[in-house]
C-alpha cells in the first residue's frame, strides 16, 4: 500500500502547476502465487525438463498523464520459485519502462507495455533474456474486479527455447492468466481505491511445453479522482 501511495504521490506532483487534476493517473500492485503443471509437451527434450513449475512474487505497474484517460506506463514484475520434481531454483524478472495505458471509469484500465524479462531455472530450463508485449486488463470497481494478462514474448539466446510456443508462430514464449477478485471499494480523500484476494487460471507456453494452473494472491488499486466528476 505504501508504494502505490508513493507512486500515485509522483504522479500528482509530477509537474508543479498550479491545477494539478490537469495529470491524472492510477496503480495497481499485485502479489501473487502460481501453480502450473505440465498439460502437453509437443517438442520433447527440446528445451525443458520441468513439469511442475511453482513461483511466487509481485507486480507494481501505473499509469500517468496529462488528463485523465491516456497516460504513460511502466511497471515492474518478479517472481521466484522452482520446478518441483526436477528441484530447479527458477525465477521470472521483467522490466517494462515503455507503454501507454488507457482509463475506463474510476479505476479500470488497459495497458499495453513493452520492455526486457529474464526468465529461467537451474538445470531444468536454459536462461534467457525475453523481450515481451504485454497487455493488461482492469474492469470493476466494487466488491468484484476482474483481473486479466496477457505476453508474448521473443527469446534472445537459448536455442531451445526459440520458436517454441505450439499455438503462437509470432512469439517464442506465452503467459497468461485471468483471476476475479473479491474485496471492497472506498475513496479517501478522494482517490478512488479497491483491494481485496483473487483466485484465477494461469498459462504458459515455453520451451515447446503447454503448462497450466491456478494463480492466487491479493491486490491493491488505486487512482487519481476524474476531473469535475469527481469534484
Amino acid at each position: 500500500m505504501r508504494a502505490l501511495a508513493i507512486l500515485l504521490a509522483l504522479v500528482a506532483t509530477a509537474e508543479a502547476r498550479p491545477n494539478w487534476r490537469a495529470f491524472g493517473g492510477g496503480a495497481w500492485m499485485h502479489y501473487e502465487l502460481s501453480g502450473l503443471t505440465e498439460v502437453d509437451d509437443t517438442m520433447r527434450g527440446s528445451g525443458t525438463k520441468a513439469e511442475q513449475l511453482v513461483l511466487a512474487g509481485g507486480r507494481l505497474h501505473g499509469f500517468f498523464g496529462k488528463g485523465d484517460t491516456i497516460g504513460f506506463h511502466g511497471g515492474f514484475d518478479f517472481a521466484l520459485g522452482g520446478t518441483l520434481q526436477a528441484g530447479g531454483f527458477a525465477y521470472d524478472v521483467g522490466l517494462f519502462p515503455l507503454g501507454v495505458g488507457v482509463r475506463f471509469g474510476r479505476t479500470g484500465v488497459l495497458a499495453l507495455g513493452t520492455g526486457v524479462s529474464f526468465m529461467g531455472a537451474v538445470g531444468t530450463l536454459d536462461d534467457a533474456v525475453l523481450l515481451p508485449l504485454e497487455a493488461t486488463l482492469e474492469l470493476g470497481g466494487g466488491r468484484l474486479r476482474l483481473l486479466a494478462r496477457a505476453r508474448a514474448s521473443y527469446v534472445a539466446g537459448a536455442d531451445g527455447r526459440q520458436s517454441a510456443a505450439p499455438s503462437a508462430p509470432f512469439a517464442d514464449e506465452l503467459d497468461a492468466t485471468i483471476g476475479l477478485r473479491i474485496g471492497r471499494h472506498y475513496e479517501d480523500y478522494g482517490f478512488p481505491t479497491g483491494n481485496g484476494y483473487f483466485v484465477g487460471a494461469s498459462y504458459r507456453e515455453l520451451a515447446g511445453t503447454r503448462f497450466a494452473g491456478i494463480v492466487i494472491g491479493y491486490s491493491i488499486d488505486m487512482a487519481t479522482p476524474r476531473g469535475k466528476r469527481d469534484d
